[in-house]
């Protein structure tokens, strides 16, 4: 019978330790290495114990019947060998007679590639388990998927909560439980159903509220201005203004102005008053005006967590907006935390790792954590009510 053992009783032991390092790759190249270099600290702390390590983690959305090559985590191995300065052997199939004589870590090929992980077979949950002695889980952007290698294996192997996964969870609690006040919330991003489920849980938690991107433009729509050709999910649009007609609607701070491109013209742009947008404009990112009164907020502001970048941040000067903010953050003596994978990669871009409270390695995960979604993988652990 499988029992939930302390993270700090693990030595001598062959530790499976699911992480997540599914990261950016392009052209055979780690794009953004933030997942990798934040998993580190776990390893050499297991090492450190005199234990033998297993690593498991899955890259990317295989798809059935097809040449998933570019998904092999073979890069990220070599890569996570050279950060280490450790000998990593990569195993592409699963070897139970794995051999740690002249290594202390190994790595199994991208568990997606392999029949059974996301269905959470009970077939290979178990040939998981056979691999070592104890299973860590410390992969919190994985935390709501109850698949083989972050569920399923935990039902035949003793298990632990990894030190990533613990400060991943308090971190979040301190945004939505134990919050300082005033606490900004910023929600952005293109994924407008999920952003609205955030601001549907925040509507009432946050002091003041800051929206960007597809959810500021469906909040536009939903206000009645023009939003001409920017993205926009229309299907929600009942949606917002019934968030609108709530008791804290006040709350959602509203912009003056935004950067817009004419007739898909990414050259051809300018900065406009949210009532003179025309039907060819495509908003793509928050104006100056704007981002000037949401930086006067988030200087008097304890807490702040921000979810998704306020514009087209893959193509300047549409990122202006974002790293302005980013800029006032990184002055900030306020708590501030930031998740999902494109906000963050530009704060690694501008350099501002270390002036940020708290960076999450979580995107969905976090979303329903703050949720207060149902996370099997978190309950099993004890981490979840």
């Amino acid at each position: 019978m499988s029992k939930l053992v302390h993270w700090d009783e693990i030595q001598n032991s062959r530790v499976i330790l699911r992480l997540d390092l599914n990261v950016p790759i392009r052209d055979n190249k780690i794009y953004s290495d933030f997942r990798i270099i934040k998993s580190i600290p776990t390893i050499k702390e297991l090492l450190s114990r005199n234990n033998k390590i297993i690593l498991l983690s899955h890259l990317g959305r295989p798809a059935i019947n097809s040449d998933n090559a570019s998904l092999s985590l073979e890069i990220v191995a070599n890569y996570l060998s050279e950060k280490l300065q450790e000998k990593i052997i990569f195993y592409k199939n699963i070897n139970n007679d794995i051999n740690f004589t002249n290594h202390r870590i190994a790595m199994l090929e991208n568990v997606r590639l392999f029949s059974g992980e996301q269905d959470n077979a009970e077939s290979f949950s178990k040939k998981l388990s056979q691999l070592g002695d104890v299973f860590v889980f410390d992969a919190f952007g994985v935390a709501h998927r109850a698949e083989s290698s972050t569920y399923g294996i935990m039902n035949y192997i003793d298990y632990s909560a990894g030190p990533l996964l613990l400060s991943e969870v308090r971190n979040a609690i301190n945004v939505m439980l134990e919050p300082r006040r005033p606490l900004c919330t910023i929600i952005s991003g293109a994924k407008i159903s999920t952003k609205l489920t955030l601001l549907k849980t925040f509507i009432d938690k946050a002091d003041h509220i800051i929206l960007g991107g597809g959810i500021l433009n469906t909040y536009l729509h939903a206000k009645d201005y023009e939003i001409g050709e920017s993205i926009c999910e229309k299907g929600m649009v009942d949606t917002m203004r019934k968030i609108l007609n709530s008791t804290n609607s006040d709350k959602i701070v509203p912009p003056t102005d935004v950067v817009c491109c004419v007739n898909g013209d990414l050259s051809d742009y300018e900065t406009k008053e949210i009532s003179m947008i025309q039907s060819d404009d495509k908003i793509l990112d928050v104006g100056p005006s704007s981002i000037e009164e949401y930086n006067k907020i988030l200087r008097t502001s304890s807490t702040i967590f921000w979810n998704g970048p306020l514009g087209f941040v893959e193509h300047p000067p549409f990122d202006s907006g974002t790293k302005s903010i980013l800029r006032v953050l990184a002055k900030s003596s306020s708590y501030t935390m930031i998740g999902g994978g494109d906000t963050v990669s530009l704060v690694e871009k501008m350099d501002l790792q270390d002036s940020i409270s708290y960076l999450s390695t979580g995107g969905g995960a976090l979303l329903k954590f703050i949720e207060g979604k149902e996370m099997p993988t978190l309950r099993k652990l004890g981490l979840m009510e």
